[in-house]
């Protein structure tokens, strides 16, 4: 079986519960740090998973690294390998095919629900979705103009793109499905993080967010679980 290659741009949103659920499934992956290492041919791969990162597309000079991500995201449409873009791995999705990544008018972090289009709500990835929505997470600062040619799959009062797909089985989301108690355990009490977003957020979303936490994690979890076997049925893994 080939394996998933798993793209991470920071250490505090690693693969967490992606990870947990391949390694339930017996899926083998591979992690790269692409800030220090070379990311791989896209070809070796079964599917492809990019993960968040506090990185700004539109200031890539300040992130030469990620210019390997743009090659290898021309590598996975044109090969039509399955691609999965978490935050910014949708934001560098969009801009590898010409959607404008800028400045959002607002930040966002929290739980929150996502509806489906009527093209997400009959699109692969978003199979067992019968409510029409999904419980997600968001932590960022950044929003996305969808490529020409693609088809938005999920959007908010918020934020007007949160999924779409480039393509035949290249996502790209805004928001998170990854994250397990671990990570968020981290970017709510490791200091770093703690002050990041009481800087951005403010106190008031701060808190609402630790009393979200016991009520809509396992709803989260459950849905992202759906939404991460959809992709895997999408790359022929389950």
């Amino acid at each position: 079986m080939k394996r998933i290659l798993l793209l991470q741009h920071v250490q505090d949103n690693h693969k967490g519960y992606v990870g947990q659920l391949l390694d339930n499934y017996a899926i083998p992956y591979e992690v790269i740090d692409v800030e220090r290492n070379a990311v791989p041919d896209a070809k070796q791969y079964a599917a492809v998973i990019a993960f968040g990162g506090s990185q700004h597309v539109y200031a890539i000079d300040d992130y030469p690294y990620l210019m390997q991500e743009r090659n290898l995201l021309h590598t996975v449409v044109e090969y039509d390998i399955p691609f999965l873009g978490i935050c910014l791995g949708g934001q560098l999705l969009a801009d590898a095919f010409g959607g404008k990544v800028r400045k959002h008018t607002l930040a966002e972090f929290g739980f929150c629900e996502v509806q489906l289009t009527e093209q997400g709500r009959n699109d692969p990835l978003f199979a067992g979705f019968h409510t029409g929505y999904q419980t997600v997470f968001h932590w960022h600062e950044d929003t996305f103009d969808l490529p020409v040619g693609s088809t938005l799959l999920a959007t908010s009062d918020t934020t007007q793109n949160q999924a779409f797909r480039h393509g035949h089985r290249a996502y790209g989301l805004q928001y998170h499905i990854e994250i397990d108690d671990n990570t968020l355990d981290t970017w709510l009490y490791d200091p770093e993080c703690k002050q990041s977003v009481l800087e951005t957020h403010g106190m008031q979303i701060y808190t609402a967010t630790e009393r979200a936490r016991t009520t809509l994690l396992p709803t989260y979890h459950q849905h992202s679980r759906i939404l991460i076997e959809n992709f895997l049925r999408i790359s022929e893994l389950r």
